[in-house]
């Protein structure tokens, strides 16, 4: 029997590690000569930064700086102090070696950490984080896109799929002198600092992408330490960079992350002579990851209507990245004073979690959970630091059954009221939407000549199917060919949608 197979190799995602390494924190740190004395902690925040990736071998390893920043009281127990503190860390992660072209990324996440003062000027910290890697890269797979004989009938599905093409980053530096404002008080000593990027546009070009996105500056600084009394300031700065890409096609799709590596923020001295201006310099990491997007038919399955066909399959997992989606959204929530004593707040700020997500009639559905601090005082002047959770949902339109999610937040706004306290947190919810298929895939064939089908002696045979049948199956086992059947009977479709009888020409 002569027919030939035309082979193809189909793109796919090769998944090379997915896990994560666990980094304990603990630490004794002694307080530097120009902080004051601690008289109670309010409050630890613990936050790791990766600051490089390197590939060597068989091996990837993850440098970076855990940054530990302590709210205190001084011995006042008025006035809102800080110290802050470094520790490096390394992961190494064994993969896969001789790999090319990798798309690798990287993510730090904090999972717990506690403070306590073991004397005025000591502290013990015990902590934990966790680094989780994924590497990716482009492999292939041999399939059958075609069978050419003159008794060979396939059948046929069309893949799509997405692979990882190429990947860079740069860190960007953005650095700002930002003006309090003529109605805000002189700062003093500043005690808390978010600073946030925000991707607002990027544009592929021939091997480049500019990106173009702002930092969110909030402070919150004492302007009168005998008091204690506070004051804060949000300001956007601007930034644009160029990412250059190894053989970036604008066909492609690209996935642009922020995330801050550093941020210095002092005060500094205006003209009266006092401090009217914060002196900003962070450094800002643009990781940019590209997709090659293509469609290509395979062979499912085969038959011949002279001879007996050997066929060996293969399972063929495809995802297709179909949208990369970001939404501002706001969450609304309204809170009750956590005292009666509570007659002022001086600070509030959250962290989002992800607790679960699904998706239905098109729409994804994501619940989450904010985790609200806050620094309060009451009528006498003390200062308190409250902690409280709050579940929210959000929704979005994406037409998609998966999808990848990340959440971080934007900036938080909150007013007094006669319930107590109506907060507003901006949300950056980006959804990195997919699709997945598993097909099998016909990945070897051969013709067995010395059991041929014996003749025909009619032109047509009758064939009784019943309702979900499929014509294919039907001209398979009966050795003639689909079109044949779909034309003698005056169908259009494979699959039957009711009992019928069938004429089906032999060949």
């Amino acid at each position: 029997m002569d027919f030939k197979v035309i082979n193809k190799v189909i793109a796919i995602v090769d998944t090379l590690f997915d896990g994560f390494d666990e980094q304990p924190v603990d630490s004794e740190f002694v307080l530097p000569d120009y902080c004051q004395d601690i008289a109670a902690v309010l409050k630890c925040i613990l936050k790791p930064v990766i600051q490089s990736k390197q590939l060597s071998g068989d091996r990837i390893t993850v440098d970076g700086v855990t940054f530990i920043q302590v709210l205190y009281l001084d011995e006042a127990r008025k006035c809102v102090r800080r110290c802050e503190f470094t520790k490096p860390f390394t992961s190494v992660f064994a993969v896969r070696s001789g790999i090319t072209s990798p798309c690798i990324w990287a993510a730090a996440k904090t999972d717990y950490v506690n403070c306590r003062a073991t004397s005025s000027r000591r502290l013990d910290i015990h902590g934990s984080f966790n680094i989780k890697l994924r590497v990716q890269a482009e492999s292939g797979k041999d399939v059958i896109s075609a069978l050419d004989g003159d008794t060979v009938h396939t059948r046929g599905a069309a893949i799509t799929y997405s692979v990882p093409a190429a990947t860079a980053e740069k860190v960007i530096s953005v650095s700002e002198v930002l003006d309090l404002g003529a109605d805000a008080p002189a700062a003093v000593e500043l005690i808390r600092n978010d600073t946030v990027p925000v991707l607002t546009d990027y544009r592929i070009m021939a091997g480049k992408v500019i990106v173009k996105g702002e930092l969110r500056v909030h402070s919150l600084y004492s302007y009168d330490m005998e008091n204690g009394d506070t004051a804060s300031t949000q300001h956007i700065i601007p930034f644009s960079q160029i990412v250059d890409v190894d053989g970036l096609d604008e066909g492609w799709q690209c996935d642009v992350r922020l995330d801050v590596v550093s941020a210095d923020i002092g005060i500094s001295v205006g003209q009266n002579g006092d401090g009217r201006l914060l002196d900003v310099s962070s450094k800002i990491s643009a990781q940019v990851q590209c997709y090659r997007t293509g469609t290509t038919e395979i062979v499912t399955d085969a038959y011949s209507t002279r001879y007996p066909l050997k066929m060996e399959t293969a399972a063929l997992n495809t995802s297709h990245l179909t949208n990369i989606l970001t939404d501002t959204t706001t969450v609304r929530e309204s809170l009750e004073l956590p005292s009666a004593d509570v007659t002022t707040v001086m600070d509030m700020w959250c962290d989002a979690v992800l607790t679960g997500k699904r998706h239905e009639n098109g729409r994804t559905m994501l619940d989450g959970r904010l985790i609200i601090f806050m620094l309060a005082k009451d009528a006498d002047g003390a200062v308190s630091f409250y902690e409280r959770p709050s579940d929210f949902n959000v929704e979005f339109e994406d037409n998609t059954e998966n999808a990848s999610v990340d959440i971080s937040v934007l900036g938080v706004e909150y007013a007094t009221s006669t319930s107590g306290l109506d907060i507003r947190t901006e949300l950056s919810v980006t959804r990195r939407c997919y699709s997945v298929a598993t097909v099998n895939a016909v990945s070897e064939v051969s013709a067995d000549e010395t059991a041929a089908f014996p003749d025909q002696a009619a032109a047509l045979k009758i064939y009784f199917a019943t309702n979900g049948e499929s014509v294919w199956e039907v001209a398979k086992a009966c050795h003639t060919s689909t079109n044949a059947v779909l034309d003698e009977n005056g169908l259009t479709g494979d699959v039957l949608s009711e009992d019928t009888m069938l004429l089906v020409p032999l060949c």
